[in-house]
């Protein structure tokens, strides 16, 4: 199958073959940041989510101002 999707650059000169292959490795670094993007977007919107349900939960609960005042705190600090 790789052969038949090589096929197109035969008889191109040397110059136009070092070109595609250094745009083919540019497109595999930015596949691979890409990823990396979104995993670390994937893992920051699964934290934010748990944070959510932390804020609901303790301002469902007696005293729970206090505790959304000391997170909100926390939050600024990072």
């Amino acid at each position: 199958m790789s052969w038949a999707v090589e096929e197109w650059k035969d008889g191109l000169p040397g110059k136009a073959l070092q070109k595609i292959q250094e745009m083919e490795a540019q497109l595999d670094k930015l596949k691979k940041e890409r990823s990396q993007k979104q995993f670390q977007l994937d893992s920051l919107e699964a934290a934010l989510q748990k944070q959510k349900q932390k804020v609901s939960f303790h301002s469902q609960q007696p005293g729970g101002f206090v505790t959304l005042t000391r997170l909100s705190i926390f939050m600024c600090k990072c």
